[in-house]
């Protein structure tokens, strides 16, 4: 019998979530397309036909009870005997009651949160299993409640627990406020992700969609809390940057409707004298939270600003002796017969003395899980060089050597590297090189993202300004040497200039324009990945904010450019020894290229705003896959628009000619028709390529990590293979769009090995 309070859209997402299935799987197993479940479940479509419900029951394998709910919801007789779940009989059960009604707004916010769930169940799901954490099993992570100086006076100090009972641990937090504290490699990050999931397991699912985000990047003192999440939040998950009915974006009205659960990894690692800000503007929220760091950062922040409020704090416990003999042993494999481990020495000489450096080494789960790789999953060295204490005086040392050796025994050539989906192309020195250069990198920008799109900050802004425009000139003079090089095929002259000269000065001007451009429009800041796709139907027919700022970049360099061709026009006469024009008949031709430029490139860009749409949520992905669709969002268009740009530049070209438009000034233009439709060519295509390169995230991708740096030998040439395959090793890991090294402490040291200084971070990191 259905109960009054079911309603269809209500009880279909509860059994699809308990069956641990996504809209999409359980779209592909009924047959019902993915649109249809999901208008169902936030029921802006609540009349499905009862054979349609039938079968998603089927799909979704309910049992006789739950079949008769769900189809009570839509009027459909049931009977308590029917032995076929396609024979509905005996008496009608109720019409529930429909209960509130839901607006427009709240269905949206429903959709965009249950998407939400099934993207980052997905993504962290995937990411578990990178990172080997059920593999043998998960290390045994214990916590005991923080001094009580770190946490709230109102809320509980006695949360003592294990990694398998986190949410119970949470949700005994009235407020939702949870601070996490343990030191470098304690387990923080894994706790955190292993919180998310629980979170969302259907048997336990929570109210709002948890969320990891790292903190590292936000400045307090120049961004509001709610404003940086909402921008981190877009940029992790692309589809949540599309508007909502309300006119902010989805991120934004999650975020207020109490939706989101910010699971905030890294407080630690905030930049320097920015910890008592953030602390004190944690406070100033009332949204729910999970805030991770190490003891000394926060205890220090908590010196001169008050405790997160309503915030409990547990610190991670260090791992014993004990746990390393349940632990180690089932890592390393034993050959048929051989009851004996390669781990058994070194774990009863560490129980004889439980006060060697190595156990004192070996109390995170980082640095067990570097001893694993080096150690258990290779044929190589044996642990028990690890108890030598003329090599090993120290935790520090034994600590730096797992460290150092991590790299080189991961990309040992082994005979099952290829069968398993490793990358044989790069040697152990190479990766190590490249992996040093990487780290080296974020080191100087303060950071643990390693953003596909920034690159080229790897170069001072000077020196990235000059590439730029050595790509963009070279450009512009190949295609000019081949417009005119075809032209010339054909038995036509374009102008009386040597074509070789004519594209040098083209090359030389538009290397000009870009590095004003890039200098003025984008300075210090990289252009940030365009969460759009192209869709002529659903694209957006009013221009926004970030559109019309594009389409007003867009005319000024368009207008720059027709200047300076206008203005080699006349150069070039005055170059090739013909008649000087006057300062008039110049000022005249580089203002008319100029308009016709300006007019040419807005036109494109509005174009180009018509069929731009946000991307679905369900999308988002990793690094790799944000790369490939920004290329197609630009490629694409830019190949079919550059045409368009071409066709209307000579089209009104050709009219200011006929119509002798600089007559009343008493200037003839000169603009023949062969030197108005190269003009055209080598603009669409120099200009769409100077474009490409210096005004879009993959441009700067494509410039700087695809050809400068490898050329120059700091990246290999396949780099997006490279970074995967370093994921698949272990070395990387990927966070929405970014890598990360395995450890902030992997980071640091490689990024010591490469500039011969530790990092700060490295000389404050407790040793082990």
């Amino acid at each position: 019998m259905s109960q009054v309070t079911d309603r269809f859209g209500v009880l279909l997402r509860q059994f699809r979530r308990d069956a641990g299935l996504t809209q999409d799987e359980l779209a592909v197993r009924s047959g019902i397309a993915e649109r249809t479940i999901r208008r169902f479940e936030t029921e802006s479509r609540a009349n499905p036909q009862a054979s349609t419900v039938r079968e998603l029951a089927e799909a979704l394998g309910l049992a006789q009870a739950d079949r008769a709910r769900l189809l009570a919801t839509v009027g459909e007789p049931t009977s308590p005997r029917t032995a076929s779940p396609d024979e509905p009989g005996g008496t009608a059960a109720p019409k529930p009651d429909p209960g509130r009604y839901i607006t427009a707004n709240e269905r949206e916010l429903m959709e965009a949160a249950d998407e939400l769930t099934d993207v980052v169940r997905a993504r962290w799901q995937h990411e578990e299993i990178r990172r080997r954490i059920h593999d043998p099993g998960p290390l045994p992570l214990r916590w005991r409640s923080a001094d009580t100086g770190l946490t709230d006076p109102d809320a509980p100090t006695d949360l003592a627990g294990t990694l398998d009972q986190v949410v119970s641990c949470y949700r005994r937090v009235p407020s939702g406020r949870l601070v996490v504290l343990g030191k470098a490699g304690a387990g923080k990050s894994m706790l955190a992700v292993r919180l998310v999931l629980d979170l969302l397991n259907p048997s336990t699912a929570a109210g709002a969609v948890p969320v990891v985000i790292g903190i590292s990047s936000w400045h307090p003192v120049r961004t509001s809390f709610h404003e940086w999440l909402a921008g981190q939040l877009t940029r992790h998950y692309p589809g949540l940057a599309k508007p909502s009915r309300s006119g902010s974006t989805l991120a934004a009205r999650l975020i207020e409707s109490g939706r989101i659960l910010p699971v905030l990894d890294g407080f630690d690692e905030i930049a320097d004298g920015l910890h008592q800000p953030a602390l004190a503007a944690l406070n100033q929220v009332a949204l729910p939270l999970v805030l991770t760091s190490r003891p000394d950062q926060y205890r220090d922040a908590v010196r001169t600003a008050r405790v997160l409020r309503g915030a409990a704090a547990v610190e991670l416990a260090d791992l014993t002796v004990a746990d390393l003999a349940g632990y180690l042993p089932r890592t390393a494999g034993t050959t048929a017969g051989d009851t004996a481990n390669r781990w058994d020495p070194v774990l009863r000489a560490l129980a004889e003395h439980p006060d060697h450096p190595l156990a004192a080494a070996l109390t995170t789960p980082l640095s067990v899980g570097l001893a694993r790789v080096i150690y258990s999953d290779t044929t190589g060295p044996d642990p028990a060089e690890l108890l030598d204490a003329e090599r090993f005086p120290t935790a520090a040392s034994i600590s730096d050597h797992l460290l150092t050796r991590f790299v080189p025994t991961v990309y040992r050539p082994e005979p099952l590297d290829r069968a398993v989906g490793l990358d044989q192309r790069w040697s152990a020195e190479q990766a190590a090189r490249w992996l040093r250069f990487l780290a080296a990198h974020l080191s100087r920008r303060h950071t643990t993202d390693l953003a596909w799109w920034e690159f080229g900050t790897a170069l001072r802004r000077r020196s990235r300004t000059l590439v730029l425009g050595l790509f963009a000139g070279v450009t512009a003079t190949v295609v000019d040497w081949l417009v005119e090089g075809v032209a010339s095929a054909f038995g036509t002259r374009i102008g009386s200039s040597p074509w070789f000269l004519s594209g040098l000065l083209i090359g030389f001007f538009g290397a000009v324009l870009m590095v004003i451009s890039y200098g003025l429009v984008i300075g210090r800041e990289v252009p940030a990945p365009l969460s759009l796709r192209i869709s002529v139907r659903s694209g957006g027919r009013r221009l926004t904010a970030e559109k019309r700022s594009r389409l007003r970049l867009g005319v000024l360099c368009g207008s720059v450019f027709g200047v300076c061709l206008g203005t080699a026009h006349r150069l070039l006469d005055v170059v090739t020894s013909r008649s000087a024009s006057s300062l008039m008949a110049w000022v005249v031709d580089a203002a008319l290229f100029g308009v016709v430029y300006a007019l040419g490139v807005a036109l494109v860009f509005w174009v180009l705003g018509l069929i731009e749409a946000p991307v679905d949520l369900t999308s988002a992905g990793g690094p790799a896959d944000l790369i490939r669709a920004n290329r197609a969002l630009l490629v694409g268009p830019v190949l079919v628009l550059m045409p368009v740009f071409a066709g209307f530049v000579v089209g009104v070209a050709e009219l200011l000619d006929g119509l002798d438009a600089a007559r009343p000034l008493g200037i003839d233009l000169d603009w023949a028709p062969q030197l108005v439709l190269a003009a055209g060519l080598v603009s669409a295509l120099g200009g769409g390529a100077g474009y490409l390169f210096g005004m879009t995230p993959w441009g700067q991708w494509l410039v700087f990590a695809r050809i400068w740096l490898p050329l120059t030998g700091r990246l290999p040439w396949a780099a997006v293979a490279f970074f995967e395959d370093a994921c698949r090793r272990g070395v990387l890991r990927q966070s929405g769009p970014y890598y990360q090294f395995r450890h902030a402490r992997l980071q640091d040291h490689l990024a010591a090995a490469r500039t011969g200084h530790p990092t700060e971070r490295e000389r404050a990191t407790d040793p082990g």
